[in-house]
């Protein structure tokens, strides 16, 4: 597969949404329930786009997004960022999100983050090997904080020093 990381445009959101808006529809991967329109997602392209701390990545393959990833502030004290990635389920296993986390990590190397977090609802197992092999450890778990299908799982808390 020839892939191709570049920045996000905010042409890109309704294929962000495409890949996105199923993972809150039919997995536990984000506890979101509400999915997002092509306004709601131009939006946090643009607000993101205004800080080099934060910046979206999408990887294409043929013409077509495949995947996305990017950091945001984990909360609103903005002192740290928490970093995300979501490969479309037909591309998993196929090296996107490594791509896709290379770009970013790249990116946010040349600012001063110096803290990177990732939250991965268990059980993943190909979520927690990506951000191992990224240098991610695991710090912390916090034990059926999130409810969604009529049932609680546990985040996994992964920390990375830039």
């Amino acid at each position: 597969m020839s892939l191709s990381v570049r920045r996000a445009r905010l042409a890109d959101a309704a294929a962000i949404n495409a890949i996105y808006n199923p993972v809150i529809r039919d997995s536990a991967a984000t506890f979101e329930t509400i999915e997002h329109t092509q306004d709601d997602r131009q939006r946090w392209i643009e607000a993101l786009a205004r800080s080099p701390r934060h910046p979206v990545f999408v990887a294409e393959a043929a013409g077509t997004v495949v995947g996305y990833a990017n950091a945001a502030e984990f909360d609103l004290r903005g002192a740290y960022e928490k970093v995300s990635v979501f490969v479309a389920a037909e591309e998993h296993r196929q090296g996107v999100g490594r791509r896709l986390y290379e770009a970013l990590f790249g990116a946010l190397g040349e600012t001063d983050v110096h803290r990177a977090y990732a939250l991965i609802v268990a059980p993943n197992p190909a979520s927690v090997a990506l951000h191992e092999a990224f240098g991610f450890r695991h710090v912390s778990t916090l034990n059926e904080v999130g409810r969604k299908f009529g049932r609680y799982y546990d985040v996994l808390w992964f920390e990375k020093r830039l």
